[in-house]
């Protein structure tokens, strides 16, 4: 079986998969689940299963890139970026779905997030290089960092001087870490945008991951709507489940773009 075929294969599984939790996502928020929450339980655990194996699939496509590299650098940079991704959706989907399974109260959203903000470092890292020689820190990770220490530092000062004081959140280091990935989100953004311009990249390389960063951030931005909810059955919370339900539609070609661009241009048909 050649590469051409087996990759087919891949595209018609990552479809599949797809397409079943996508519809149950509907099908769950057109029967009524009234929250976000509650359509998340009502969808099954399948969901949970197949949207993980979308990013371990895809995982494992990166590994399978071999000769037909951008370069050796650019290879490790997007492998060890998909393995963070991996990471994230594991704890994201998998011991979320483990914990709620066994009525654990552990929460993995916030050990998520943070290897998500590897991802994006390390994406950041790889689309800013101008040559297989360039190592140099790019200086718009400091943002990223800068927001960091300034919304740690404000949450530290705050629970230390409002002691009784009701809490944004019933997870106050939830605004922080939401504060910090979300510019490391737009930074990474940005950075890719100019990817074409750059010149490091082949055009179709550079093109891909621009547009798999633009969905990216459409899959994050579709979180962020996701956690304003309200009240059960308001406008704002069907918004909010809406905006959930869009997220994984995002999400996966976004991976498999991204994906792609570690293959060169010449061979990515065959590829």
């Amino acid at each position: 079986m050649n590469a051409s075929i087996k990759m087919k294969i891949v595209y018609i599984v990552l479809t599949v998969l797809m397409v079943t939790f996508f519809v149950r996502d509907w099908y769950v928020y057109l029967v009524g689940c009234g929250a976000v929450e509650q359509c998340l339980q009502d969808s099954s655990h399948y969901q949970n299963y197949a949207k993980f194996a979308v990013t371990l699939i895809v995982t494992i496509v990166t590994f399978s890139i071999g000769k037909n590299q951008v370069s050796p650098q650019d290879r490790k940079f997007l492998q060890a970026g998909f393995v963070m991704a991996l990471c994230a959706d594991f704890c994201l989907k998998i011991l979320h779905n483990v914990s709620a399974l066994f009525k654990h109260s552990s929460d993995y959203t916030l050990l998520g997030i943070c290897f998500f903000m590897v991802v994006q470092a390390l994406f950041i890292y790889r689309h800013s290089r101008t040559s297989d020689e360039d190592y140099h820190f790019p200086w718009i990770l400091f943002v990223p960092f800068g927001v960091m220490f300034v919304s740690n530092a404000a949450l530290i000062f705050t629970l230390g001087n409002s002691v009784n004081a009701e809490p944004l959140t019933s997870n106050p280091a939830l605004v922080p870490i939401i504060a910090t990935y979300g510019t490391f989100l737009i930074c990474s953004l940005i950075v890719a945008c100019k990817a074409p311009k750059a010149g490091y990249f082949p055009v179709h390389n550079a093109t891909l991951i621009k547009r798999g960063m633009i969905l990216f951030f459409c899959c994050d931005a579709c979180v962020g709507i996701s956690l304003a909810t309200g009240p059960d059955y308001s406008v704002q919370e069907h918004v909010a489940t809406i905006a959930n339900n869009f997220v994984w539609y995002f999400y996966t070609p976004a991976l498999i773009l991204l994906a792609r661009s570690g293959f060169k241009s010449a061979n990515l048909e065959n590829s």
